[in-house]
């Protein structure tokens, strides 16, 4: 069996240790801290949080997945489901039926999952005055048990028409509730620091921060080896770093780069440097489709952009270096082709220069000649 896993949150012997990351989660946990997580896509924020509380004795875990959330109602809903799933006492059920009961609720069980499900009649959408009614429902839980709320991909609760009301809510609530511990998860760095650091924001300096980066290499490279040797696959550290820089130091794209070089080798082989282009060749048949796509919302110049940027890594985007390399003309040509993959997420600001989100993209693009 395949002992690479990604695109899930991982733990066990699956997750790859980090204890520096898990004590701090640890710590404030026990200090009753509030703690603002950021780094890039897929570099385990997920599943350290997962791990840490699993390591808290008498801790209980409320998780809440907001990606791509759009509005109030969806955002509701999407905490009621959390919290239907995290308390299955019938008493605390009928509670929150009569709570929620101007939407007509109805409790049921998934029978894919075996979850219990609350569902609401569709005609009746939630309004912002419902954050506060749902989060003394999650006190309620903390009430009976050490509880931590966490908050996946945070930042996008900005998509929200009413989102500074919606941020309003959510803090006059959090606020005074000393007995629970809250962890908000991020991956757009400048939108979280933007929703923490910000004066005008109602989060402003209301938890503490703790950035989730890339894997030490000494940590990372013999944890691979080792799955790796589980098959009895032979592999060098230096064959493992050349995977780590190719999928861009991202945990979650390493493991998949590995997953594929694993099923593109057999038991007993050594595994060269030279492997590294059958593992990505599976990469590149998966996700063309999604790279072709992608091609299509792009004018010629903000191609070249995206092509430069995957040539060029350590370039300033905006740089006379950056502009001879792509062939554009100005710098404030650039900038819009850069504001628009931005929008996209195609790309994302890293400390001063941009990086793409998928640095397997990057790669098809020059393996295409683009």
């Amino acid at each position: 069996m395949n002992p690479f896993s990604y695109g899930q949150v991982v733990s066990d012997r699956d997750f790859c240790p980090r204890p520096l990351l898990i004590k701090q989660l640890m710590n404030y946990a026990d200090a009753g801290q509030n703690v603002f997580l950021q780094g890039e896509r897929r570099t385990g924020k997920t599943s350290l949080i997962h791990e840490a509380v699993k390591k808290l004795p008498g801790y209980k875990l409320l998780y809440i997945d907001l990606l791509e959330v759009k509005t109030i109602d969806d955002l509701c809903r999407r905490m009621i489901t959390s919290i239907v799933r995290a308390e299955h006492r019938v008493s605390f059920q009928r509670k929150l039926l009569n709570t929620l009961s101007q939407l007509r609720p109805s409790l049921s069980m998934d029978p894919i999952t075996g979850f219990p499900a609350v569902s609401f009649d569709s005609r009746m959408g939630m309004r912002p005055d419902s954050i506060e009614g749902i989060l003394n429902l999650a006190a309620e839980l903390g009430s009976k048990t050490k509880l931590i709320v966490a908050f996946d991909e945070f930042q996008d609760v900005l998509n929200i028409h009413e989102s500074s009301k919606a941020l309003a809510l959510l803090r006059s609530s959090i606020q005074f509730q000393s007995n629970i511990t809250y962890f908000f998860a991020g991956s757009v760095r400048n939108q979280m620091n933007g929703i923490f650091t910000d004066p005008e924001s109602p989060f402003f300096k209301s938890a503490a921060l703790l950035e989730v980066g890339s894997i030490d290499n000494k940590t990372f490279v013999p944890f691979l080896r080792k799955k790796f040797a589980s098959g009895r696959r032979t592999v060098s550290a230096e064959t493992v770093n050349a995977i780590i820089k190719k999928a861009g130091n991202i945990p979650g794209d390493v493991q998949e780069l590995c997953a594929c070089m694993w099923d593109s080798t057999s038991a007993g082989e050594l595994i060269s440097e030279e492997r590294l282009a059958n593992g990505l060749k599976m990469i590149f048949a998966r996700e063309k489709k999604a790279y072709e796509a992608t091609l299509m919302h792009l004018t010629g110049q903000q191609l070249r952009c995206l092509v430069g940027l995957a040539r060029t890594d350590s370039i300033k985007a905006l740089s006379s270096e950056f502009l001879e390399v792509t062939g554009i003309g100005t710098t404030s040509s650039v900038q819009a082709a850069i504001k628009r993959l931005v929008k996209l997420k195609i790309i994302y600001r890293y400390k001063d220069t941009y990086k793409l989100s998928n640095p397997f993209f990057g790669s098809w693009l020059i393996w295409n000649g683009y």
